[in-house]
């Protein structure tokens, strides 16, 4: 068996051979992706390419990075790493991790659907896998993405023609993105705010294009759609372009609704409940752990379906990176975390 610490900081791999996600500095750890909740300050980091480059830009922080293409194999001591698409966010990895006698799957952040600027997450089999659990119930299905795509490209076009400048709210790093290249592809005008515009390097990098996407500035933002984090969402730049409507783009649909948000609209980076049940059928381990959201709920759901599923004490409760600050939903029971 390959041994497993859930610590408060992360998950320990061999004794400390290896940490995953570990939020304290450690000697060597993989990061799956690079939203903030789930990067430390290691002497030594294993991620994708993608990732080193968001958490050099974002953080400064100047390690070793071993940056590892999807499916190829690295070797820590008698275990065998290696990285597959997260389809989280651009760069996200799952980590598979093979020892002489057993393996594990560490899933990260990830969803199974393929977006605008990210493949769809590429699960592989394993004895063991470690699983968020953010939307993991029932109650949180997703409409299916080509659905709310459309539905954010008519609330745009309908608040533009009608002479209102649509505001979209969504997180610097990937949704950020995302939204941006489903605007420009349509031949939408939009303006993304610094903290969006500023991490479009390694996308650009990778061949993904956002033709006629320009910076937002402090004039010159009407007649177009704005993209920015909602902690920006009353800048100075967004308050001067007459009258708004704003969408928060979330998983968390209505529930995220408050004061000053007009609508919803239902895009999530994280696998909803069908999502999550149908990586178990492919991963087909013999032992589940489950991180983050609704992991205890998660975890009685599988166990009726014959699984071995185990929500990790002190790991579950707070949903990863969707809700933090404006978003909180109303009636829900994860508590926000950071992006």
């Amino acid at each position: 068996m390959i041994p497993l610490g859930f610590d408060k900081d992360g998950i320990e791999v061999a004794n400390g051979l290896l940490w995953l996600d570990a939020r304290k500095p450690k000697k060597l750890g993989i990061i799956s992706h690079a939203h903030g909740d789930h990067v430390g300050r290691h002497e030594t980091i294993i991620c994708t390419r993608e990732t080193g480059a968001f958490v050099r830009q974002r953080s400064g922080h100047q390690a070793k990075y071993i940056e590892l293409p999807y499916g190829e194999p690295f070797r820590v001591g008698d275990l065998e790493v290696t990285l597959h698409p997260a389809g989280h966010i651009l760069g996200a990895a799952m980590v598979h991790i093979a020892g002489p006698d057993e393996s594990v799957l560490y899933s990260g952040d990830f969803r199974l659907v393929p977006g605008l600027t990210c493949a769809g997450a590429v699960p592989v089999h394993a004895d063991v896998l470690i699983m968020e659990a953010t939307f993991g119930t029932p109650a949180h299905r997703q409409p299916p993405v080509a659905e709310s795509r459309a539905r954010l490209l008519e609330f745009v076009r309908e608040n533009l023609d009608a002479g209102r400048v649509p505001v979209l709210l969504a997180y610097a790093l990937g949704k950020g993105q995302e939204v941006l290249k489903a605007l420009t592809d349509a031949g939408i005008p939009v303006a993304a705010h610094g903290s969006i515009w500023n991490l479009l390097r390694p996308y650009r990098d990778a061949g993904i294009r956002f033709p006629g996407a320009r910076r937002l500035s402090r004039n010159g933002n009407r007649r177009c759609a704005i993209v920015t984090p909602p902690r920006w969402a009353e800048s100075a730049p967004v308050k001067s372009c007459g009258e708004t409507r704003v969408a928060a783009v979330t998983g968390w649909g209505a529930m995220a609704l408050r004061p000053g948000i007009d609508e919803t609209i239902s895009l999530s980076d994280h696998a909803d409940y069908d999502q999550l049940i149908e990586l178990v059928e492919r991963v087909a381990p013999k032992r589940i752990h489950l991180l983050h959201g609704y992991a205890t709920e998660l975890a009685a759901d599988l166990t009726e379906r014959g699984h071995e599923a185990h929500a990790v004490p002190g790991h579950s409760g707070p949903a990863q990176g969707e809700i933090p600050g404006m978003f909180k939903p109303r009636g829900a029971k994860p508590k926000p975390a950071s992006e």
